[in-house]
């Protein structure tokens, strides 16, 4: 880079503060150039920091320059040796390798958005604290670092504890006088850690550092309704509001200041979504909790409360207050009632489509519980309820209605039952079972038994399954039956495919009834 472009880059940088420091700032980088300048001069990828922020960065890039890279020929020598891995997380993840002396040996970006902020700078040979401050001028200049995002992870690798926690106590001193000296009040979580196989491998899997790998495994370790799955996509300031909002602490692991929460609406906003869609009023809950937590990669506030005999779960969007995913449970008589906007087909015609696949009408049944949820990619009406002789567990399409998946299960254990779920019991072997797939029209199973101790046979088991399923004997693949003892009764097993879907019934093997019926999308 000729005179002229260095010395135009570092006024762009500077800007307007401290005019009287430039032009010696410039003498020096004139008088000496040995080694690679460092550009700071990267693209804005977010919002534009603060001007003193971006000084700051142009000071470091300033002390680089004077230097003339102190440890410029470093490589005249014997070959440096590795002394402590020092990683940077913010969403942007930076490894730099230290010798004994804290001479830089090389910084390596370990993700897309670490490739901005080292740019083309070549750190080799430079002292640690003005890698450190340069590295985080970079992230300010890149809008990685605000008030709505302030959280970094400091993590030392060192085979030497006493070292890696005076390594980890300066890097963070580092970090946060160069953020306060622009009035950023920063969150410096640090943590040191003992390379293994283990934890590279898992880092490589997930495409992330071994810092940020070891801080998710701590946080899922402490609280087991979190999963790395729903935690490794985050940034390290959304990893950390949702561990502060669950008091969940580890030893081995410091912060300083607090994780900003600027960028979401705050929980009184979300309790007050949730109580709008759910139609209920303060007064009508008798108590409420409210977390952070992760869906499908975004942030949301999980809101639980209680209303009257309903138990009420949500999760509502930490952005907008968008209502996610929410769920409804009561264990008592009574039916759930809810709807759902936007384009899902809302609750009461989900309802509509497992009453009419089961045969049944709403004063026949007792709804026992309702989920919106995801489930496979695609959002789902999960449906339960019962009748006097049976249970019913469904899933439905949101969007279009489908049902996904089926199952019901007599509630009665006598032998001498002989009606199928759902249906009136007769005094024939085997029952009139109404078949999901054609709205009520039913058929007949027919029975070579009867109850008075001989088995119907494998052929009426099967033909009584494939009534209940409405599918023809020629259109099914993978057939089987089997005659098995199940809670004290004699049942037949039978499975098979057909039409992209596979079944799995349980038959009364003395009456023919339909105890247990289940299908889904053969995948």
């Amino acid at each position: 880079m000729d005179n002229e472009r260095l010395e135009q880059r570092i006024r762009d940088l500077a800007g307007h503060a401290a005019p009287d420091k430039l032009d010696a700032i410039l003498a020096d980088c004139v008088d000496d150039r040995k080694g690679t300048i460092i550009d700071m001069n990267t693209e804005v990828k977010k919002r534009k920091s603060p001007i003193k922020a971006i000084i700051a960065a142009a000071a470091a890039v300033a002390l680089i320059c004077a230097a003339g890279f102190i440890g410029y020929g470093y490589g005249r020598t014997a070959a440096p040796t590795e002394d402590s891995v020092i990683m940077l997380d913010v969403n942007p993840s930076v490894s730099i390798s230290v010798d004994a002396d804290e001479k830089v040996l090389s910084v390596t970006p370990l993700n897309a958005d670490g490739n901005i902020v080292v740019g083309d700078m070549d750190f080799t040979g430079s002292s640690l604290d003005v890698t450190v401050n340069a590295l985080v001028g970079s992230m300010l200049l890149n809008g990685y670092i605000d008030d709505i995002t302030n959280s970094i992870l400091v993590t030392v690798e060192n085979g030497d504890s006493a070292r890696a926690a005076t390594l980890q106590s300066r890097v963070t001193e580092l970090i946060s006088g160069a953020l306060s000296s622009d009035g950023l009040q920063a969150s410096v979580i640090s943590q040191t850690v003992t390379q293994s196989s283990e934890l590279t491998s898992l880092a490589q899997q997930y495409g992330i550092s071994e810092g940020k790998a070891e801080l998710i495994r701590k946080v899922v370790a402490l609280d087991p309704t979190l999963t790395f799955e729903s935690l490794v996509g985050l940034s390290v300031n959304d990893i950390s509001l949702i561990a502060a909002s669950r008091s969940l602490t580890d030893s081995t692991v410091t912060q300083t200041g607090s994780a900003s929460d600027k960028g979401y609406i705050g929980e009184d906003a979300a309790i007050a979504a949730a109580y709008e869609h759910a139609g209920v009023s303060a007064s009508d809950v008798t108590y409420s909790y409210v977390d952070y937590d992760s869906e499908n990669g975004i942030m949301v506030y999980e809101v639980k409360f209680m209303s009257g005999d309903v138990e009420y779960e949500y999760d509502v969007s930490a952005l907008d207050g968008t209502i996610v995913k929410y769920e409804r449970d009561r264990s008592g008589n009574g039916s759930l009632t809810q709807t759902q906007s936007g384009d899902y087909i809302g609750e009461e015609a989900a309802k509509a489509a497992v009453l009419e696949h089961a045969g049944l009408s709403e004063s026949d049944i007792t709804w026992t519980k309702a989920t919106f949820d995801r489930e496979n990619g695609i959002m789902i009406y999960e449906l339960d309820f019962i009748t006097a002789d049976a249970k019913y567990d469904y899933e439905v399409n949101a969007l279009t209605g489908e049902i996904v998946q089926s199952e019901s299960e007599l509630r009665r254990t006598s032998a001498t039952s002989t009606a199928a779920p759902g249906t009136a019991a007769t005094s024939t072997p085997a029952p009139s079972t109404t078949n999901p797939g054609t709205s009520g029209q039913g058929t007949t199973a027919p029975s070579t038994g009867s109850s008075t101790g001989e088995f119907i046979g494998e052929a009426a088991a099967k033909a009584a399954a494939l009534g209940h399923a409405g599918v023809s004997e020629g259109d099914t693949y993978q057939m089987k039956v089997e005659l098995d003892r199940d809670d004290g009764r004699y049942v037949y097993e039978v499975e098979f495919k057909a039409n992209y879907m596979e079944y799995e019934y349980e038959i009364d093997a003395y009456s023919g009834a339909v105890l247990k019926a289940e299908s889904d999308y053969d995948d």
